[in-house]
């Protein structure tokens, strides 16, 4: 089976994304590709680390992080094992994606005044460009979102 799959040199896929493209720009653009243990208090050090990524950048951080903080704590409440982070901003798009390693999609519920938890992926929904998930074959999901931010 792993015959089909072409041997790569290792160092050439770790240090390919270490060469930054020629036209980006050093502060307005950045990828940070995170593996934080799986604690309830890694929300709050992922959001304050994209706020301060942002604000170097110079746009708004609202609502990515909270866009960050929603799919985070639902990889922590509903996935399995630590979750993987990659936060990317280029062109003037966030892109968000979290993932972990469980395969059971997410589940948005039906809009109800009366509940207090479980509104998530509304806001999400709500703050996104666009968001959906992908998932990784057996080996879990990735919820991400897209996100416009001003400079």
């Amino acid at each position: 089976m792993f015959d089909l799959i072409p041997q790569l040199d290792w160092r050439q896929s770790m240090l390919l994304p270490l060469l930054r493209p020629l036209d980006a720009d050093p502060v307005r653009e950045f990828r940070l590709d995170l593996f934080p243990p799986a604690a309830p208090e890694m929300v709050g050090v992922l959001r304050r680390l994209l706020s301060e990524m942002l604000k170097v950048a110079g746009a708004d951080s609202d609502g990515p992080c909270l866009i960050l903080s929603e799919l985070v704590t639902n990889a922590l409440l509903h996935g399995q094992g630590a979750p993987t982070v990659v936060l990317e901003l280029r062109c003037g798009q966030l892109y968000i994606a979290v993932a972990d390693g469980s395969t059971a999609a997410p589940v948005r519920r039906e809009p109800d005044v009366a509940r207090t938890c479980g509104r998530g992926l509304d806001l999400v929904a709500a703050l996104a460009d666009d968001w959906g998930v992908e998932l990784i074959g057996v080996c879990g999901k990735a919820v991400w979102a897209v996100a416009a931010v001003d400079h």
